[in-house]
């Protein structure tokens, strides 16, 4: 199985804080939701709209592959991600599985423009990631 780079699924993480603590600091079934609608508003205008939505769904098989709690999570257009919500899946587990979604994301994105440009970009959507980053 493929795993995002360290780099990237510490900045997931950056990134699912900093957007948990803008919606007052508990897990919400659509945290990875709020995030890929945040990336797909701002990557869209580089990378296309179409160009995030493959993304998106290349990360979500990819998530899926180690998390089972994924299984019928699909990835839609505009950032959208369905069965997030489903009843009875695990919160911890579920959170965990929305962080490599979006380090997933972010990974590709990385492989596609490097690492320099693509952290740049996401970092633009999250200033305050920076600052967690450099301690």
């Amino acid at each position: 199985m493929i795993e995002p780079r360290p780099s990237a699924t510490r900045f997931a993480k950056a990134v699912a804080r900093a957007e948990r603590a803008r919606g007052g600091g508990a897990h919400e079934p659509d945290l990875a939701q709020r995030i890929m609608k945040r990336m797909h508003s701002d990557l869209g205008k580089v990378l296309g709209a179409a160009g995030v939505d493959v993304l998106l769904a290349r990360s979500v098989v990819l998530a899926r592959r180690g998390h089972p709690v994924l299984g019928n999570v699909t990835a839609g257009p505009g950032g959208a991600l369905a069965g997030l919500d489903a009843p009875g899946l695990p919160a911890a587990a579920l959170e965990e599985a929305e962080v490599l979604i979006v380090a997933h994301f972010i990974e590709l994105l990385v492989t596609l423009i490097g690492e320099d440009l693509a952290m740049g970009l996401v970092g633009n959507i999250w200033p305050e990631t920076a600052e967690e980053e450099e301690r």
